[in-house]
């Protein structure tokens, strides 16, 4: 099942999927560095992993 990252910032649409969550969390953290010139904090980016069905 794969997993999905939305990034919860105003006006960014940001979102990534992935079958690896190492992968969604890397590719997330490069977001905020490239996206927003800064950082997301490890333990929000873990919680804004989900799951999704695979539709």
């Amino acid at each position: 099942m794969p997993y999905q990252f939305e990034c919860e910032r105003a006006d960014c649409e940001f979102v990534v999927r992935s079958n690896a969550d190492d992968e969604v969390a890397r590719l997330a953290r490069a977001h905020a560095r490239v996206g927003h010139r800064g950082r997301f904090a490890q333990v929000d980016i873990e919680r804004g992993i989900e799951r999704v069905d695979a539709s």
